[in-house]
């Protein structure tokens, strides 16, 4: 009889293999002591660790050079063990207290750990689970030299290692060695190794609590990521269904992708542009000519992951790289948007940590508090958008003042590249991002002066129904449908037409085929998505009857009944 266990993926599809265990050390808090004799052999120890993790790194770092991304996730993890603080504090406890090396670093771990307990902000929190996994490397060496528990020298090629957690190095060498997929009794979907999980398109499950006790060596797994469980030795029936949902899976992709070559025109004749999200600039060589530009560039990543600011000319370059690869095909360019679930080094960042990052100083408040950063970026953006299509977006504004200000500083940016004697575009769009209900309920006044408008609906839902999105306790009540979210985007659709603006969606809902007709019908005809969602949402948009549809919108609007409204809108 199969076992079925829960955890939380990190990606969606499905994974079937063969379970190889791999058990880390914990980290030991027991006491432990040394002679006096022994001091020098065991900060040798110490020190030596930390020389070979580095070597270690600068190997994993050699097999992806190419992923810019992957290369300063790793360098940030480094960055602990190249902290003074931590090894001169290690080596004390070695020197005055005769500790041995693994409790010396085992009781610093653990103050770094209780200093982590006051910090509410979720983000930062989960950085602990990067420090935790670099202690467990050092750990480990320190206790084995033969790298037994390696995923670097380990046979793990069509396997699904389950393990406590693991780093960063560790999702390269599993990548590498062709590894199937990473199931952890612990972790974080925010945490670094789950951000490069993704960006290899490794599959992962995290919080997979029952994981290490209830699988065994050689046990078959099938990871259903899109229901966040993992079935263990699964029946035959179980294994021939879900082996046939992955086929299908890969077909129906497959399929999906020639749609892109279509035009994106309806049943009825409207013509719907689909447009691409990007976080990276190396993301874009991967994107076909089929998306009609890139909606949202979020320039925040630019920033994060690093102890330092961005240069003008680091930012040139990205940004350049995203231009060229679209031609003359529009780019949304979203200035700095940090806060709430998007943080930045605290090296970067000014001030203190927010009570409440979401309401605190973020979007267009960090960019008018901060003009110079802000300078810095719009420098960069006007010079990448030489001889090519630029929209410059600005996120969270509130009010018109914010628009005039922000508008001041750009032209501030124009004169002093004028100087300089750069070459910079004069024609580029200036657009807002519509986030909260002040913005929504203000769309005629404020779609007089810009040049087009965005969307948010991630964040538009979260403050319109005072749900933390990345808070597990009242996640389940996020509800992109609510009948107040959806006047509010019809809202602002209907203020853009009257002023002959665009007006994009490029939060969760426009990537969502679920929603699709539902936004065709509130009159929307510009989508911004994830590039995976594009054939799904291209093929529902050309089979649409946008007249029909709107003739069913009203009900929908004034269902205040959950269950029901689901119901109308899957009947679109």
């Amino acid at each position: 009889m199969s076992i079925v266990i829960s955890g939380d993926a990190v990606s969606k599809g499905v994974c079937i293999g063969s379970a190889i265990i791999i058990n880390k050390d914990n980290i030991d808090y027991a006491p432990s002591f040394i002679k006096k004799s022994q001091v020098d052999q065991e900060i040798k120890k110490f020190i030596r660790a930390l020389t070979n993790i580095k070597a270690e790194y600068k190997k994993s770092k050699d097999k992806v050079r190419d992923n810019e991304t992957i290369i300063k996730l790793m360098e940030t993890q480094l960055t602990f063990i190249q902290d003074d603080s931590f090894k001169n504090n290690v080596i004390n406890r070695i020197k005055k207290h005769l500790h041995t090396a693994v409790w010396s670093i085992s009781s610093e771990y653990q103050i770094i750990k209780n200093s982590f307990d006051n910090i509410e902000d979720k983000y930062i929190k989960e950085r602990l689970i990067d420090i935790q996994q670099m202690v467990i490397s050092i750990l480990d060496f320190i206790r084995s030299n033969k790298k037994q528990n390696s995923f670097d020298v380990i046979e793990l090629e069509n396997k699904i290692i389950v393990t406590e957690e693991i780093t960063p190095k560790d999702v390269i060498d599993i990548y590498h060695n062709k590894g199937l997929g990473v199931v952890t009794s612990h972790g974080s979907v925010s945490s670094h190794s789950a951000i490069l999980s993704r960006s290899l398109s490794l599959p992962m499950i995290v919080k997979a609590d029952a994981a290490q006790n209830l699988i065994k060596n050689n046990d078959t797994l099938i990871m259903d990521l899109d229901n966040q469980m993992i079935i263990i030795n699964p029946e035959n029936e179980e294994l021939k269904y879900f082996k046939n949902k992955k086929s299908k899976k890969t077909s129906i992709e497959k399929d999906l992708r020639k749609v892109l070559k279509k035009k994106t025109i309806t049943n009825d004749n409207v013509k719907i542009s689909i447009m691409s999200n990007l976080e990276l600039s190396e993301e874009v060589k991967y994107l076909k000519n089929d998306c009609d530009g890139i909606g949202l560039f979020r320039t925040e990543y630019l920033y994060m992951n690093r102890n330092n600011l961005p240069t003008e000319r680091e930012q040139l370059l990205a940004y350049k790289k995203v231009f060229k690869k679209m031609k003359n095909k529009p780019v949304t360019l979203r200035t700095l948007d940090i806060g709430s679930d998007k943080e930045v080094s605290e090296n970067i960042k000014v001030g203190e940590i927010a009570k409440n990052p979401a309401l605190g100083l973020r979007g267009i408040r960090y960019s008018l508090s901060e003009k110079n950063i802000f300078k810095t970026q719009i420098r960069a953006m006007l010079q990448a958008g030489y001889n090519a299509n630029l929209n410059i977006l600005l996120p969270m504004i509130t009010s018109s003042d914010e628009i005039q200000k922000a508008k001041e500083l750009i032209n501030d940016v124009k004169i002093n590249l004028k100087k300089d004697k750069k070459k910079f575009t004069n024609k580029y769009k200036l657009g807002i991002m519509i986030e909260i209900p002040a913005s929504a309920l203000q769309a005629d006044e404020l779609s007089k002066q810009v040049d087009f408008m965005s969307i948010g609906t991630n964040d538009l839902v979260q403050y319109t129904l005072a749900i933390d999105r990345i808070d597990d306790e009242v996640s389940n009540l996020y509800d992109p449908t609510n009948p107040s979210v959806l006047a509010l985007i019809k809202k602002v659709i209907t203020s853009c037409d009257k002023s002959k603006i665009n007006v994009t969606v490029c939060g969760e809902m426009a990537g969502e085929a679920l929603y699709t007709r539902l936004l065709l019908g509130l009159g929307l005809k510009s989508f911004s998505m994830h590039p995976q969602a594009m054939p799904e949402v291209k093929n529902i948009i050309i089979k649409s009857d946008t007249s029909r549809i709107r003739r069913k919108i009203s009900a929908i609007l004034k269902c205040n009944d959950i269950s029901k409204r689901k119901e109308l809108i899957k009947s679109l």
